[in-house]
């Protein structure tokens, strides 16, 4: 490669050995400063942003983990209920319904519900007044069904239909095409999400480059006359912006793992999904907590490539 002249420099301005010694001399991370302002800011906001990207990836996966576990309690599960009308013996077709259920193939387990219980599942909207007392509760039985070996689930509501009409069968099928549907549209939101986030460390580094490149112009100018190469000055700054990315997407994985701990052992509702995802057993979730560890790869990797195309481009349009 050519000697390039620096603007505002003589051409009588030696180029020689003791500029070649500078250049050996020189140490890459001193081409770009740390303690620069866009240093700063790109660590900062890089920070930030692999901090939201641990929490919707965080989300996400508690998300799947609940969906899944209301998912395969609702297939084990099957609720059989006896409406209470005028001329119904509750009591005996929940009987009748009873002996049915354990002649079919593939029923583990029944559990009438009474009435005592039933109205107490009514208590939080209704309250304990006396229109409890009054008021027709259907009786439910919950049935716990062989995954493995289910039962004919359209051939148990024809024979309830025939012998017990007051009866009726619930698979909750809708409930779980309605969980599974919901975490479909959880999943797409997350990808989003983590897609803008993405774009906007592209960007981000793109202008950091650039500015710091820029606020550093009289060093690289200097290093040129020395008899640097392209590739020594892109080494040079390709360096500090892979430990920016690194350092960035370590410090937002450690906090966002940390938000998810503290929630975790606090009180409330969202406490326990938290638990469930954190505290799952090791052999099972090994691949959540690996989904932390990709943060901090994919930011080094963005920092990388984005900021040696631009590297390329600022330089070209310097010299």
């Amino acid at each position: 490669m050519k000697n390039k002249i620096a603007p505002g420099k003589r051409e009588t301005d030696p180029p020689g050995t003791p500029g070649k010694q500078q250049v050996v001399g020189t140490s890459r991370s001193k081409v770009i400063p740390e303690a620069t302002a866009p240093h700063m800011t790109l660590m900062t906001a890089m920070a930030a942003m692999c901090y939201l990207a641990v929490l919707a990836i965080g989300a996400l996966l508690m998300t799947e983990t609940a969906v899944d576990n209301w998912t395969s309690q609702v297939a084990s599960h099957i609720t059989v209920q006896i409406t209470a009308t005028d001329g119904v013996d509750v009591d005996g077709d929940a009987s009748k319904v009873a002996e049915i259920l354990r002649a079919t193939e593939g029923v583990a387990d029944i559990d009438i519900v009474s009435r005592e219980a039933a109205r107490k599942l009514l208590e939080p909207w209704l309250g304990q007044s006396g229109i409890l007392e009054d008021l027709p509760i259907p009786r439910l039985i919950n049935v716990s069904i062989d995954k493995l070996s289910p039962p004919d689930l359209e051939l148990l509501r024809a024979t309830l239909a025939t012998e017990v009409p007051s009866a009726t069968l619930d698979t909750h099928r809708r409930w779980q095409a309605e969980l599974i549907s919901m975490a479909a549209s959880l999943t797409w939101l997350a990808i989003a999400v983590l897609s803008l986030i993405g774009t906007a460390a592209i960007v981000l580094v793109v202008y950091a480059t650039r500015a710091a490149m820029e606020a550093n112009r009289e060093v690289i100018e200097v290093l040129y006359l020395a008899g640097a190469r392209d590739s020594f000055i892109s080494r040079a700054v390709l360096w500090r912006f892979c430990l920016t990315g690194l350092k960035a997407g370590l410090i937002g994985s450690l906090l966002g793992f940390a938000t998810f701990v503290i929630l975790g052992t606090g009180s409330g509702r969202l406490s326990e999904p938290v638990k469930m995802f954190l505290y799952h057993p090791l052999d099972t979730s090994s691949a959540n907590y690996a989904a932390f560890i990709i943060v901090p790869v994919v930011a080094t990797m963005i920092s990388l490539i984005t900021a040696r195309i631009s590297i390329s481009r600022v330089l070209k349009a310097m010299f």
